[in-house]
């Protein structure tokens, strides 16, 4: 078991990229009087991990895919929005952001309409 601050957590696994005490002050946030099992906090951060690698991962073959050989923002940020629904504080999204309109024809609202009136007068008369 190591100390808080001994920094004895990254030695055990100095490629992680989160350490075992910030998980306890995560947890500490949501319920002061919960403690972590060792082996819950080892998942936690392979999952942490595992997850950071992904999104760098995935951010990079964006900017690659914009002829760049930088890395931005913009590129974690637009994967993180779009494939987990997860907003960076801070940062303005609306020029990454397409606002689509779907354009439903009429011929298909009145598809539907005609499909719920169908089932409605179904139900009626049981």
């Amino acid at each position: 078991m190591t100390s808080p601050g001994s920094g004895l957590d990254m030695v055990e696994n100095p490629s992680s990229l989160i350490t075992k005490r910030k998980i306890q002050e995560m947890v500490a946030q949501i319920d002061p009087s919960e403690r972590l099992e060792p082996e819950v906090e080892d998942i936690l951060l392979e999952l942490a991990d595992e997850f950071i690698e992904s999104v760098t991962q995935f951010a990079c073959r964006l900017a690659t895919h914009r002829k760049s050989s930088t890395l931005e923002v913009k590129d974690v940020q637009l994967h993180l929005e779009r494939n987990w629904n997860i907003r960076i504080p801070g940062f303005a999204s609306e020029e990454i952001r397409s606002v689509r309109k779907s354009t439903v024809p009429s011929s298909h609202t009145q598809k539907i309409t005609a499909v719920n009136n169908a089932k409605a007068s179904l139900a009626n008369s049981k």
